[in-house]
């Protein structure tokens, strides 16, 4: 299954949380959006760049496109509570017809279609 991997999960696995580590590496075609490159690149800690690239290199970076863009306005229309870089994510696996993977629903409906959630959040860590 093609999977899109939403930014807290890219940071909880790079954390060396298991339950990230282990929904990461189900997946057989793994890919991120261009908006969690530049959230998971910005945090990366002095001295941890290079690394941090080289696991952000293991993914296909897909672009956010017209259709991804204005899949994200409809969803953050839809669903007003819903982050706009979540809603980018959400809208890049969609019109990629990936499924989404994210530990951080906030905002979404319940048990929404092509969006796996394999744990929760407590609270969002911004570095790492």
């Amino acid at each position: 299954m093609n999977r899109l991997y939403d930014t807290p999960i890219l940071i909880d696995y790079l954390l060396g949380d298991k339950r990230a580590r282990e929904a990461v590496d189900t997946g057989r075609h793994r890919a991120i959006s261009v908006v969690s490159w530049l959230e998971v690149m910005s945090v990366a800690p002095a001295g941890t760049e290079e690394t941090t690239m080289l696991f952000m290199l293991t993914f296909e970076r897909l672009a956010t496109s017209e259709a991804v863009a204005d899949e994200a306005a409809r969803l953050s229309l839809a669903y007003p509570k819903l982050a706009f870089h979540r809603a980018i994510a959400w809208a890049t696996a969609s019109v990629n017809r990936y499924e989404l993977v994210t530990t951080d629903d906030a905002g979404m409906p319940k048990e929404p279609e092509g969006v796996k959630v394999p744990y929760r959040r407590a609270k969002a860590k911004r570095e790492y």
